[in-house]
């Protein structure tokens, strides 16, 4: 969360001499702070927009695969139905031929009984007649009427063969029918088998959706935590969180390029205070000096707001500044001023003006008044102190680790505030808010 890298602040100088003390209390300023992040809250948001594009059309393309799908098992289960009702029409037609053939089998069995019965008694019938006409050499007319049974006895014989073969040719419908039928169950089997696969995807279709439901709806929650709400822009300036941490905000100001601030409340002094300097730990004392104009560090950690942006600050309309020092030994003091103006880069950034004094830390400030933060040269400019002088304080320069009696100005360290002695401070902190 680099302030240089992430908010790409315009290095471009404003021309002209800058506002004077009487100038800094102009009404009609144009700055505005707002929620979250600069640069990379619109590069966050359009990347979330475009995500919740990708997500709403993957949705879409699953929606149309699982309506798809729905309308396949429909149509599976619609065949399913017509072959069930085929399958029962079968099965009716099979136990009619069934029936028909066990009747016809019956029938026929008994035909063929009666039909023996009656051959046999002709049978007897005719060696008794033979017998006869062996003794009495028998009668023509006898002889006819059993040749006519025996005619009439093998038309009902050819006519049981007929029967015979329409039974057999039946029962060979009956094996094709059964066959059929097998086959159809095997294809239903295959079709339930396909429809149980069709809604096994339609589930995991249904998760799929949910799952993109619920990552859509977490990316428009993300969304939503980086949507600035500029409803009230009445007045010169307007505080707009647009983050989910109430400390962190994005401030615009006229002609430059919006950039990510920590604003922090002090019980002693009230709210809105904005960060704009924190050493705690020397992790930017290499960085300071390149860096003193355009800002450096972390925004959670060290840090420098820049030269730039506090002079477009502080001449836009007036701010009062508030120092809290901590020392080694964790006691604290502070010291605030009510009118705190920085030059621009013609006045080589000078501390304009302070304004009134109060506090228990001791006006070490005051003499610095006039004191530029940077020194011209033949090839532009160049940071010399890191501080506006080197008269009775430093809060920008080197950090020590424990509390050491400083025999150089490149320290951190606040007047004779510490037993009248420049001692290292163990932490500080610079802060401003626009003036009521």
């Amino acid at each position: 969360m680099k302030p240089d890298s992430m908010n790409n602040l315009s290095k471009e100088p404003c021309s002209g001499n800058s506002s004077t003390e009487n100038i800094s209390h102009s009404s009609d300023s144009d700055m505005e702070f707002v929620g979250t992040s600069a640069q990379g809250l619109r590069k966050t948001k359009g990347k979330n927009e475009r995500k919740i594009s990708d997500l709403e059309r993957k949705l879409a393309e699953v929606e149309i695969h699982f309506k798809a799908q729905k309308e396949k098992v429909n149509l599976l289960e619609s065949c399913i139905k017509d072959k069930d009702n085929f399958i029962k029409t079968l099965q009716m037609s099979i136990e009619l031929v069934n029936q028909t053939k066990d009747l016809s089998i019956q029938k026929m069995q008994s035909q063929i009984v009666e039909l023996q019965n009656t051959l046999d008694l002709s049978k007897s019938s005719t060696s008794m007649k033979d017998n006869d006409d062996k003794e009495s050499s028998g009668s023509v007319d006898s002889n006819s009427q059993h040749k006519k049974k025996n005619n009439e006895l093998n038309s009902e014989i050819g006519k049981l063969k007929e029967k015979s073969d329409e039974l057999v040719e039946l029962i060979d419908k009956t094996q094709k029918y059964e066959n059929n039928l097998r086959e159809k169950e095997a294809q239903i089997a295959r079709l339930e088998f396909k429809i149980d696969e069709s809604k096994l995807k339609i589930m995991k279709l249904e998760g799929m959706v949910q799952e993109k439901d619920d990552k859509l709806l977490e990316m428009e929650k993300k969304l939503a935590a980086y949507t600035l709400d500029a409803e009230d822009t009445s007045e010169s300036h307007v505080f707009l969180n647009s983050s989910k941490v109430p400390s962190m905000k994005l401030v615009t100001l006229p002609d430059f390029e919006p950039f990510a601030a920590v604003f922090e409340d002090i019980p002693s002094a009230g709210a809105g205070w904005m960060v704009i300097q924190r050493r705690i730990d020397g992790s930017f004392d290499a960085d300071i000096i390149k860096q003193l104009v355009n800002g450096c560090g972390d925004l959670g950690g060290e840090f420098w707001l820049g030269l730039e942006k506090l002079h477009r600050m502080t001449t836009n309309r007036r701010f009062e500044l508030y120092i809290h020092l901590v020392d080694f030994d964790n006691v604290t003091a502070f010291a605030r001023y009510d009118n705190f103006i920085v030059g621009g880069p013609s006045e080589r950034y000078k501390l304009m003006s302070l304004g009134k004094y109060s506090g228990n830390a001791g006006d070490a400030l005051r003499s610095h008044i006039n004191k530029a933060s940077i020194e011209d040269c033949t090839f532009g400019f160049r940071p010399s102190t890191k501080w506006w002088g080197n008269n009775d304080c430093n809060l920008n320069g080197k950090y020590c680790g424990s509390k050491v009696q400083l025999d150089t100005w490149d320290g951190i360290w606040w007047g004779r505030w510490n037993l009248g002695k420049r001692c290292s401070l163990k932490s500080c902190k610079m802060l401003i808010r626009p003036k009521p």
